[in-house]
């Protein structure tokens, strides 16, 4: 059974195992549709693909930062990565969905809102329920009950949060509690962050910059905040993705003078974007 939002996080960090993580946020639909989950050893592959260059620019390699994460997961994979192989590097890792918030609209009634205050999991006599409905829901009409209790709810959780009555949650995987050298920081990609810019030697995008997430404008936009965010030349940008069949592809650009992109090298063909990178022009 899943464990309401109350109880996970009330639980010690020490005390989550991975399949507890798993099946609470595979629970959460966040609003653009999306779950946050993120299987660990997914990118071994591709690390393993450029850890001769990483070794070589280990030096250079101070501050990295991982773009949608997720619950950084492979954040700290990528952290002890770099560690490993020479790079004590302090990671700033970003999510569309960190910040939450825990809500009590009524006695005994809890709900777990995102940052902008879209429901995320009710709770209703201590049991967890959905917030989002799947297929079988409008077969079985369930899903008139909990339109009702949408409904009903929305506006006092809405009151609660505009009042400050709420208990402020991050959607974090346990493994980043701990981490000293890690920061998770709630972002949007497609909105340039004055916080990031020129501060990265190294930057990972995985599997958020593709044509299923994104129209062309957008990932254009992506890309180029992206650069903003790198140091300047010979700065490093990984952009990955793992298809259904679980195989890796992606490639690994270098930042040059004049604000382009060249490549260092590809696994599994190379990312599908990489052509937009190398056009992109600062």
């Amino acid at each position: 059974m899943t464990l309401t939002a109350r109880d996970y996080f009330a639980l010690p960090a020490s005390q989550i195992d991975a399949s507890v993580e798993q099946d609470f946020y595979g629970s959460l639909k966040m609003r653009n549709g999306t779950f946050k989950l993120t299987a660990a050893t997914r990118f071994a592959e591709i690390e393993a693909a450029f850890r001769e260059i990483f070794r070589e620019r280990a030096p250079c390699i101070r501050h990295a930062l991982d773009v949608g994460v997720s619950t950084g997961t492979t954040t700290v994979e990528l952290a002890d990565f770099l560690l490993r192989h020479g790079s004590p590097a302090k990671t700033v890792a970003t999510d569309l969905y960190v910040n939450a918030k825990l809500v009590e609209p009524l006695a005994g009634v809890f709900v777990l809102t995102d940052s902008s205050g879209w429901p995320l999991q009710y709770e209703v006599l201590g049991k967890a329920v959905r917030s989002w409905n799947r297929r079988l829901d409008y077969l079985t009409l369930k899903f008139i009950p909990r339109a009702l209790l949408r409904n009903a709810l929305a506006g006092r959780v809405r009151a609660s949060i505009e009042a400050g009555k709420f208990e402020p949650v991050q959607m974090i995987g346990r493994t980043v509690h701990d981490r000293d050298d890690i920061t998770v920081v709630e972002d949007d990609i497609l909105r340039r962050s004055g916080q990031l810019a020129s501060a990265f030697d190294f930057v990972r995008a995985a599997n958020i910059l593709n044509s299923n997430y994104f129209s062309a404008a957008d990932l254009d936009r992506a890309i180029g905040n992206i650069a903003s965010y790198l140091k300047g030349p010979g700065s490093m940008l990984l952009v990955t993705r793992t298809n259904r069949a679980r195989a890796n592809a992606g490639t690994l650009f270098e930042y040059r003078a004049g604000g382009t992109f060249a490549v260092l090298g590809r696994v599994g063909g190379g990312s599908e974007i990489e052509d937009m990178v190398l056009r992109h022009a600062g």
